[in-house]
């Protein structure tokens, strides 16, 4: 059988994906990060928010690439519009990106950014 390489999608684009395929379940969790206002908010807070969000919408988002997203992130650093998320998919390996709520865009951020 032969082989191909297939490219690996960045985390950026694979939020993004989800959020075409479940913009509301999305938006839902989103908005209730935002409204915690200004400031950092660590792992178990953004876990407890997505706890809070109704069971068939936590069901929707659970199996996809956002709850991915959420179980390797480790803080939030939240400046309306905008929430940016420190990721750790594994040890060593840290991403991240920021989301403006309103217009549902996904940015991959540099660390010194």
């Amino acid at each position: 059988a032969e082989r191909a390489l297939t490219r690996v999608h960045s985390i950026r684009e694979r939020v993004d994906e989800t959020l075409k395929a479940h913009r509301n379940e999305i938006v839902a969790l989103l908005t209730r990060i935002e409204g915690k206002g200004k400031g950092i908010l660590q792992h178990h807070q953004i876990v407890a928010e997505f706890e809070a969000i109704p069971e068939d919408t936590r069901k929707t988002l659970a199996g996809g690439a956002f709850a991915e997203v959420l179980r390797s992130t480790q803080e939030a650093i939240v400046v309306p519009p905008w929430i940016a998320l420190a990721l750790r998919p594994r040890p060593g390996v840290w991403e991240y990106i920021r989301l403006n709520v309103q217009a549902l865009v996904v940015e991959e951020l540099r660390v010194a950014e």
